[in-house]
């Protein structure tokens, strides 16, 4: 191969290869206590891949702001979740806009806080049920 087609080829795969990355959702450690989640939905690509998934999921968060009557999806809210014994299930920064989330059966509390202001919705998880659920901020 030729000097001069190196540095374009090897930008063209690390720029293939980082589009490939941005598109993936992020995805825990399977096997913890029974929890998996997927976090994504960025681009329409992603949103479309993170909903064909959430059949797998028996919970879907969706976070959103209310912006001149239309909701744009928002990804930098910090989401905790509670079992009912008050157990934190998953404590973490920067999600959304689509949360997919895989606990074993039991009630549980979600808390969404963005800019200071947190939303709580109860859950509960049941063999062959589907919650989604949304936060909305003005």
């Amino acid at each position: 191969m030729h000097a001069k087609w190196v540095a374009p080829l090897a930008l063209t795969v690390f720029v293939l290869g980082a589009a490939g990355m941005i598109a993936e959702p992020a995805r825990a450690s399977p096997g913890y206590g029974g929890v998996d989640y997927l976090n994504g939905g960025i681009g329409t690509e992603q949103a479309d891949r993170m909903r064909a998934m959430s059949a797998d999921y028996p919970v879907q968060m969706t976070f959103a702001e209310r912006n001149q009557n239309m909701n744009e999806f928002v990804a930098d809210v910090h989401l905790r979740v509670t079992d009912d014994r008050g157990n934190v299930i998953v404590d973490l920064p920067d999600q959304g806009p689509i949360f997919l989330l895989q606990v074993p059966p039991g009630a549980y509390t979600a808390q969404a806080a963005r800019q200071g202001e947190v939303k709580t919705q109860r859950f509960d998880v049941a063999p062959g049920r589907h919650d989604r659920l949304g936060f909305e901020w003005q």
